[in-house]
């Protein structure tokens, strides 16, 4: 999971803080990660996906099926900006919890790699203190 933090600025000047965690997901198809978003710290947005296509990954906001079985978007953002912005922000996000965790990935690898060099103690060459001997 990963928290990234976002001020874009909006009409009129005014500053709006975007909230983004990420939870990547191991298995999916197409799903790549969950997202949260908090916008201006008094609005949460639970179900934000990050999808994989043909073209790359995109955002897809929370959906709900129809009784003619389409499906629709429960919010969504209203403006061009506000949309470049929100997508942005939560590929970014993404992005750097991606980077992360292969970094994570390469640090376990070398330390796995380093335990595997240390060669374990001869057993019956132990000295009596490190039997608990005296």
């Amino acid at each position: 999971m990963s928290d990234a933090t976002r001020e874009p600025a909006m009409q009129g000047g005014q500053k709006l803080d975007i909230s983004v965690k990420v939870y990547p997901v191991q298995d999916g198809k197409n799903l790549l990660a969950n997202a949260s978003v908090t916008i201006g710290g008094c609005f949460a947005i639970r179900g934000v996906r990050v999808m994989n296509s043909e073209k790359g990954a995109f955002v897809s906001m929370p959906q709900r099926k129809t009784a003619e079985g389409e499906y629709k978007d429960i919010c969504f953002p209203t403006t061009a900006e506000m949309r470049k912005t929100l997508n942005s922000a939560v590929l970014g996000e993404y992005q750097r919890t991606m980077a992360k965790s292969e970094d994570r990935g390469s640090v376990l690898d070398a330390v796995k790699q380093k335990a595997a060099e240390v060669k374990p103690p001869v057993p019956g060459n132990t000295r009596a203190a490190d039997r608990g001997g005296r």
